[in-house]
């Protein structure tokens, strides 16, 4: 089996020392949302989960209804 020759062993080292000055960097290119952005997405998403919790809701009252029906004309 080969052993990591020293080149790569210095470049792990540097590459794992510089990896927290790398993310600083990344993250001062982010575009950070507004305040008013977050709130539009925040309600977004709330808005966005009261209709799916609604449309499961009908659902599963309407399949369990059928669901009865069919066990009184079947069984």
């Amino acid at each position: 089996m080969a052993t990591p020759s020293a080149a790569s062993q210095k470049k792990k080292k540097k590459g794992s020392g510089n990896f927290l000055r790398e993310v600083k960097v990344e993250m001062k290119k982010v575009i950070w949302p507004t305040k008013k952005e977050m709130i539009t997405y925040t309600v977004m998403v709330f808005v966005t989960m009261i209709v799916v919790m609604a449309v499961i809701a009908v659902s599963d009252g309407v399949f369990s209804q059928l669901f009865k029906l069919l066990r009184l004309v079947v069984g």
